[in-house]
């Protein structure tokens, strides 16, 4: 379990460090932003962008907007009943769900995505990842593909 939990948290790890660059390229051009190059950690980001932070806002508002294509191909592939989405970026719930909701209503098939909820996790940033990081090995290994495409 802990070398998944390990997969998984590098997951987070890129994500956030992905953010948390774009931030500091954009305010290294010379964005307006209440962010400075020495707070531009993803709660920072987080943070400001709940404070109305345009620069946060939009940088946050790309990534929702990635994951969601993300979470859309999940969707279509295995029709789940729920969606919990966990991590640091989730401080930024306001921003961030409406624009993966954006994505899974103009991405996922219709009888897939009605009724579905896309949620924050209600525990901690790191509930899911043991989870997370099997399926992700499931996926790249083929294992996963292999056994959905058997014969029933």
């Amino acid at each position: 379990t802990q070398r998944y939990s390990s997969a998984a948290s590098d997951v987070y790890k890129t994500q956030n460090e992905a953010i948390e660059q774009r931030v500091a390229h954009l305010l290294a051009q010379g964005y307006n932003s209440k962010l400075t190059a020495d707070n531009c950690d993803i709660i920072s980001i987080c943070k400001a962008a709940n404070r109305g932070d345009p620069l946060a806002q939009e940088v946050l508002e790309h990534a929702g907007k990635y994951l969601g294509k993300a979470i859309a191909i999940a969707i279509n592939l295995f029709n789940p009943q729920k969606v919990v989405i966990a991590g640091e970026i989730t401080e930024a719930e306001k921003i961030l769900l409406p624009a993966i909701q954006r994505c899974v209503n103009t991405q996922v098939l219709k009888e897939f995505r009605q009724h579905l909820p896309i949620e924050t996790s209600a525990l901690n940033h790191l509930s899911a990842i043991g989870a997370f990081a099997l399926v992700k090995r499931a996926m790249l290994n083929g294992i996963l593909l292999q056994h959905l495409l058997e014969p029933a």
